[in-house]
This record gives C-alpha cells, structure tokens and sequence, in this order.
C-alpha cells in the first residue's frame, strides 16, 4: 500500500508537471514570444525544481514575465483564495504588471491595491470573497491584510517581490515582516537589478536554500555611457551647454535633491525648453496626467528623482545624471530606464572633484565609462593622447634582457621592468 500510495503521488505530480508546462507554452504562444531572455530561462528551469528563487537582471530584460509566467501556469483557476502575491514599490508598477498579467491572462480574479483606491468599497467587496491572484505596494497590502484584516493570505502559494532593491529599508521590514508571518508556506521569488547589503539579511532569514539566477553580466546592453568631466563648472551651466546639441526621443535628467531639481526645471522652462517636472508630491491623478503628457511626446526633456521615477515604464533615449544618486544602487535603475529590449541608449553623467570615488566605484562595478566633452561643435568623445617614447626611453627599453628560461608571469614581470627603465630615463636630468 506504501508503494502505491508512492506511486500515485509521482504519478499525480507528473500529470501536474504536464499541465503546468502545457499551460505555460499557451501563455508563451499568446504573447507571441519566439526567444525567451537570460532571465527568463534560468527562472523557468528553476520554478519546476521548487524552493525560493533570487533573479537578479539588468532593468528591463524581462523579469516580470520571468516570474508572471510560471506562476500563473501552476496556480488553480477553481481555488477561490489568494494563491499568489506581488509586491512592488509604486503605484505605477502595480499598474504595469497588471496590465502585463491581463495582456496574457483571463482566468483569475485579479486584485491591483494601490494609493487613491476606494477603500470603503474595496472592503466591502473583500467581506464577499477572495482575490485569487493580488498586486500590490507594500503600504496597501499591509493596510488590507495586518490593519484591516480584510485580505486573507493564509492560503498562498506565491510571493512575489519584484524591483526589490529599490523597496528595501527599515520601514519596508516593519510592513513585510507581518505579512510573511500570514503567509507561512508561500514560496518566495524575489527579483532586483542588483544585491544590495540590506537585502542580504533578508535572504538569510526567509530564503534558506534558495536558486539563484544571475544573469547581470549576460546582458550587454546596447547603451554608451558618456562621462562629462565639468570640472569647476556649474552643474546647471554645464547642462544648459549640453540640451542644445541633443535631439532625444525622450531624456529622463536625474536630480538628486528635491530643492535643486525645482531649480533645475525652472531654469530649463524659462530658457523656453518643453520640460515637465515629476516630482514625488505630485497627487495621484496630476501624477496620472502628466505621465499621459510624457507618454504622448508633449516634453522631450523629463526632469525627475529617484523617488519620483520608480516604476516607470516609458521608451526612453537618453538619462542624464544631473549628479549622482546617494545610493550608487539608483544608478543603475536611472540609466536602466534606457537602453530596453535593445533599443540602443545614451547614458550622461556630470562629474566634479568630489564624484571621483564614486565613478571609481561604478566602473569596479562594470561600468564603462567613455569620456565626451561639450565643445561648440557639440558633444565630442575625448581621445586619449599616447605620447611617442624618446630614443632614450627606446634604448632603456632595448637594455632590458629577455629571459632565457621561460617561467611563470614573465610577460608581467618583464613589462614591470620596462615601465620601471622609462620611469627611471624620464627622472634623468637633461643637458
């Protein structure tokens, strides 16, 4: 009986394994995609193998479908409960992935909670039943299931957490850590561009043995990184210099303080530039307009922050870091808004004095900055100049022998002793 009971178990989670996959080739066919990304392939062999996931991708290389799709595939359109949870930082991406999910999916009642909602009417609404399937910000989902205990999470399966280096903080631990204490058996999937240190904490407390999927460097995104060393210049005055020999599609410039950025879209408005101003204390449905606003072209010039940028989902040609973000993390989300699905992108960065270490930082990180500078004929590449070595420096050279014995790092060694004769000849004083 022991063996049969083994046997139908198997056999039940193979025909299981079967439906999910033919489900999910469906899903595939109906959105129309003929090649999967990085991201997506390592998160769909992962998914079937069970256990939490750890996706890490550059900015739009497909990270929502990597984890709509197979979850969607393996829930249970006749469960009335909530069997799957996304969480995202902003009401734009609650949006976002809801249209994603309904652009594929029309079996699950779907929940999207977010900031300006009828909340009187929501709870009437969950005092009848269930969502099956919930996207939400942390704040609203906290709201409905610890405050107003409306929304039951006892019964799911999934969690999501998607753009989560840009959630997680003290306050986003406060909201979080109730909620996993409802849903105790939901496996969890947690997606970023990056790592940063305060979600490590995190991944050794909930995840344990976990799939980690990667794919950072397997992306080389069609996007130039050009470095504009300023100098002693004003960072506006330099920016006045550069908008003039650009013609973007649309360019996000990214401004760091709240104060300077008002600064930065006046001076721009009143040079009669098209430029709108997405601030973060913009109200939900002013917020909502603009974006239509930004959507249909009206501004080629967006002047945003970090804050106020979060979710967007907008074809963009170029970023423009006014200065850099406080957390060097937001550097890649700001010029990960170009650049996506490979369409090429140009990436601007204002450098002074004070931002050496942490351009040293970026490019330990793998950015390759090239250098441009802005001139009256427009933004032109810097070249480096390699100075033609003197005969002196040419008979130091000659002087240096050449090992008999071929050992171990003697190229290495052998051009140390090169640089070290030119060093010494340039030190010579001359006739």
């Amino acid at each position: 009986m022991r063996w049969c009971g083994l046997l139908c178990k198997r056999r039940n989670h193979a025909i299981m394994r079967l439906v999910i996959s033919m489900t999910f080739q469906k899903q595939l066919d109906k959105l129309g995609f003929k090649n999967t990304t990085p991201i997506q392939d390592g998160v769909f062999n992962a998914f079937h193998k069970g256990g939490h996931i750890v996706g890490l991708a550059p900015t739009g290389t497909g990270k929502t479908h990597a984890y709509l799709l197979p979850v969607m595939a393996a829930l249970d359109p006749g469960l009335q409960a909530v069997q799957a949870v996304v969480i995202v930082p902003t009401n734009e991406l609650v949006r976002q992935v809801e249209r994603m999910l309904l652009a594929f999916e029309d079996r699950f009642v779907v929940k999207a909670y977010v900031g300006g909602s009828d909340r009187q009417r929501e709870l009437i609404w969950l005092g009848k039943r269930q969502p099956q399937i919930v996207i939400a910000t942390p704040e609203r989902l906290h709201q409905f299931v610890i405050r107003e205990g409306a929304l039951k999470l006892n019964m799911t399966r999934h969690l999501i957490f998607d753009e989560a280096d840009m959630m997680f903080d003290e306050a986003f631990m406060s909201l979080i850590d109730p909620l996993l204490e409802v849903m105790t058996k939901a496996r969890i999937m947690l997606f970023s561009a990056t790592l940063t240190p305060a979600m490590r904490p995190f991944i050794k407390s909930y995840f344990g043995a976990h799939h980690m999927i990667d794919v950072t460097k397997a992306h080389d995104l069609p996007i130039e990184y050009r470095l504009i060393n300023i100098k002693g210049q004003d960072r506006l005055e330099a920016l006045m210099g550069l908008l003039p020999h650009l013609q973007p599609y649309l360019a996000l410039i990214f401004v760091s303080r709240k104060d300077t950025q008002q600064l930065v879209y006046e001076a721009l408005h009143e040079k009669g530039i098209a430029v709108c101003n997405l601030h973060a204390d913009l109200g939900v449905k002013r917020r909502r307009q603009l974006l239509d606003e930004i959507i249909a072209l009206k501004y080629p010039y967006v002047v945003t922050s970090d804050l106020a940028s979060r979710g967007l989902d907008l074809k963009v040609s170029h970023v423009i870091h006014f200065d850099l973000p406080h957390q060097l993390a937001f550097f890649f989300h700001r010029s990960g808004r170009t650049g996506r699905m490979h369409d090429d992108g140009i990436v601007i960065t204002f450098m002074t004095v004070n931002d050496h270490r942490r351009i040293e930082k970026l490019k330990q990180r793998g950015i390759e900055f090239v250098p441009y500078g802005i001139t009256a004929d427009g933004l032109v590449e810097i070249k480096k100049r390699v100075r033609s070595l003197t005969e002196d420096e040419r008979h130091a050279m000659k002087a240096i022998k050449k090992p008999v014995d071929i050992k171990p790092n003697y190229k290495k060694k052998n051009k140390k002793k090169v640089a070290k004769a030119i060093r010494k000849t340039r030190r010579k004083p001359h006739a």
